[in-house]
């Protein structure tokens, strides 16, 4: 069964526009068209997938799965014509790569800047953001590869690869006038009256962060702060009074304005990339690859990463691992 991409289309316009009618009169075309194309499309795969009310037009569950991949192949077309306009005028790409605020720092800038070294003009674009937004977008065509937080969904994605490069350990930020900013260590229990900088809901930062203080038998804090922004977090510990979790990969070495201390019993998260299973990369792709794997061994290497019990991909069980 071969499903008719201007029905796929006009589905994806009317979900984009809420009704039928404002839909008719974005595509110039009339209602009844529209509804047939639904029909057909709604015959053809034998469930319903649009909802229709005075209000507007609602899809279903079976719906919202076909507009998903159909945003898919709408960018995959739109990046197609830029690759091959690119192309005429000795331009690889275009690249889209998303990346968590742990991955911004080190990671990708350094990849960047390497391949950035490599003769040839390139168009990459950067996407910031958590990571359940970040995969669905790859999931859907949007980007081409994730940079980020890896082995963190537990039901899985069957049409997502993922690739493990390095452990990256939680450790404990202190401002340097701290009386504990002269150790190397600290267990989370001896911070419970500690003031805290904390990462808000909805990554999987702030659920290790949570299942750390459960661990550990600490409640968790009543006085918090609870942001994002690294550099606002930096800040914030710099200026003092306030403690947070960090992680290397967050850090640019040497460190300014506060000590880090290794946390003792901490997790460590994986950190990696991802790319749809069914995804071709393109040369610029690969290349993006090959750079993020060799940084991300420089990194692994480096005696300040490994001093707070960072680990690379080198021994690591299932380095490369499937959703």
């Amino acid at each position: 069964m071969t499903l008719d991409p201007q029905q796929l289309f006009v589905l994806l316009a009317i979900a984009r526009h809420g009704s039928f009618g404002r839909t008719a009169i974005a595509l110039g075309q009339s209602q009844p068209t529209l509804s047939n194309n639904i029909a057909l499309l709604e015959r053809k795969l034998g469930v319903k997938l649009l909802e229709r009310s005075r209000r507007g037009s609602k899809l279903t569950t079976y719906g919202e799965i076909l507009v998903r991949r159909t945003e898919g192949i709408a960018a995959i077309l739109n990046d197609a014509e830029a690759e091959v306009r690119n192309f005429d005028s000795a331009i690889a790409g275009p690249l889209r790569v998303g990346a968590t605020p742990g991955a911004l720092p080190t990671l990708l800038p350094q990849t960047l800047a390497r391949l950035g070294s490599v003769p040839g003009a390139r168009i990459v674009e950067v996407v910031e953001g958590l990571d359940h937004a970040l995969t669905q977008d790859l999931r859907t065509g949007r980007l081409d590869i994730f940079v980020g937080p890896v082995r963190e969904n537990l039901t899985g994605h069957s049409d997502i690869v993922e690739h493990v490069l390095l452990e990256d350990p939680f450790c404990i930020a202190v401002p340097p006038d701290n009386g504990l900013a002269e150790r190397d260590c600290i267990q989370l229990n001896e911070l419970g009256d500690a003031q805290w900088v904390l990462p808000r809901e909805g990554s999987t930062y702030r659920r290790h962060v949570e299942a750390m203080f459960l661990t550990a038998g600490v409640p968790w804090p009543a006085h918090a702060v609870y942001a994002n922004s690294l550099p606002l977090l930096e800040a914030m510990i710099a200026s003092g009074g306030y403690v947070t979790f960090v992680s290397p990969l967050q850090l640019r070495f040497p460190v300014a304005g506060f000590r880090i201390l290794r946390l003792v019993h901490g997790n460590r998260r994986a950190i990696g990339y991802k790319v749809r299973r069914s995804a071709k990369p393109s040369h610029l792709a690969d290349r993006f690859v090959d750079l993020l794997i060799e940084i991300a061994d420089e990194i692994a290497r480096d005696p300040a990463f490994v001093r707070l019990g960072g680990r690379g991909r080198t021994g690591l069980a299932g380095a490369d691992a499937t959703e």
